[in-house]
């Protein structure tokens, strides 16, 4: 929708006839094309678009497409890409920047390995969130009830890959196996083969020494549905 929106402008902003390539031609069709694209974007978003240099033997154009390369996405530093699309075949890349002021997540103290999140570990701050990596966290329930994969330092921005959901079985320790069916359910008691989060797979070595397979539930139970 963002890329329709985008191209619609462009197109109503060059339907008047042949345009010539000047720099600020370009430059303006790369600015509402990143401007499309951010639409709806949460934070106050600021786009800086490079002067491109136009080479002179450039043939006019009547119509400008532009597009992002494959795996990019408007965000930080960016290369746009351009094209005629028509007589004239050729293409140019623009280099610009896309900078968000937004809020984030960071560490409210000192988080350890193993550490489980509450509200009081994390703390809303507001800065340029384009340079603090992908996966970013924004919002309090994407961390809370998480546990940390690593050491992080107060004042550290958070992000998804620093953490897990927490381990709810672990190997070695007793754990409740519930068998459940079609119009039954049957408990059983065994212990741990290995550690895991909800909803991960896991094998339990009952007390009659046979092992089965299930799921760990958030409780910390073992489900297996026959």
């Amino acid at each position: 929708m963002k890329r329709f929106v985008s191209c619609f402008l462009l197109l109503m902003t060059l339907s008047t006839g042949a345009v010539a390539q000047s720099p600020g031609t370009v430059r303006a069709v790369v600015y509402e094309f990143l401007r499309g694209q951010t639409a709806g974007q949460t934070g106050q978003v600021k786009i800086e678009v490079e002067q491109p240099t136009i080479p002179a033997h450039m043939p006019r154009c009547d119509r400008l497409e532009p597009w992002l390369p494959a795996g990019a996405r408007p965000w930080g530093k960016v290369r746009v890409g351009v094209r005629c699309v028509g007589q004239g075949n050729w293409a140019l890349y623009v280099p610009a920047q896309v900078s968000i002021l937004g809020n984030y997540l960071a560490a409210a103290r000192a988080l350890r390995p193993g550490d489980v999140l509450t509200i009081a570990d994390i703390e809303l701050r507001s800065g340029e969130i384009t340079s603090m990596g992908r996966q970013l966290l924004t919002e309090p329930e994407q961390a809370i009830g998480q546990q940390m994969r690593f050491a992080v330092a107060s004042g550290q921005p958070l992000r998804a890959t620093m953490m897990a959901a927490p381990i709810v079985i672990q190997s070695g320790r007793p754990v409740k196996v519930i068998v459940q069916g079609s119009g039954f359910s049957v408990a059983n008691q065994g212990t741990a083969l290995g550690n895991a989060r909800a909803g991960q797979a896991i094998r339990v070595r009952l007390a009659s020494g046979k092992v089965v397979s299930g799921v760990a539930t958030d409780n910390g139970e073992v489900l297996i549905r026959p």
